[in-house]
């Protein structure tokens, strides 16, 4: 007979008692949603955490054509296992806005503030006015490349947009450690 491990969160309760928390009003909830409103990258934590802090527990959400949930994969720790534990950062980084976004082979995004994104990051577009195509679907997670400081732009490397609609405005870039980790 196999025993079931459910790892949660803690919280304080009477006399310093910890307890499970067992609620989602007792934990703090983070997502990255599709065009669609589906959670794809969903994080828990005990309620008051900072998204900065390795206290997370994360989640990685595949939907089929139905849109029912058919896969969960979980980030990898340092030892390279996939972990449902609570010692992830959501996010360290602010989203960037978008200012424009080319018709090109590559994509060429223009952002007001370039951050802290490096080449190789992995971000997610959305709200996008436009060209919608590149607003996440849930799968299209693109690979920044060739930043440049003046004016700050970089590559969405391996993307052609030349076919895609006008970019007419609007639009963030997200590059979260909740899309950058390995999921498996």
């Amino acid at each position: 007979m196999s025993k079931t491990v459910v790892n949660r969160p803690f919280k304080f309760g009477e006399k310093d008692r910890r307890e499970f928390i067992v609620q989602d009003s007792d934990v703090s909830l983070a997502t990255i949603n599709d065009t669609s409103g589906n959670i794809i990258f969903l994080g828990r934590a005990k309620a008051g955490t900072l998204v900065s802090e390795n206290k997370w527990q994360i989640r990685k959400l595949q939907y089929d054509s139905n849109k029912s949930v058919i896969r969960q994969t979980w980030p990898q720790d340092s030892f390279s296992n996939a972990s449902t534990d609570y010692e992830f950062i959501w996010s360290s980084i602010t989203a960037l806005t978008i200012t424009g976004i080319s018709q090109g082979n590559p994509g060429v995004a223009t952002v007001s503030d370039l951050g802290t994104l490096q080449n190789g990051d992995k971000v997610v577009i959305q709200s996008v006015v436009g060209m919608t195509e590149v607003n996440f679907d849930g799968s299209n997670i693109y690979t920044v490349a060739n930043i440049a400081a003046g004016p700050k732009t970089f590559e969405l490397s391996g993307i052609n947009t030349t076919a895609y609609t006008l970019y007419t405005s609007g639009g963030s870039v997200t590059h979260s450690e909740a899309i950058n980790y390995t999921y498996s």
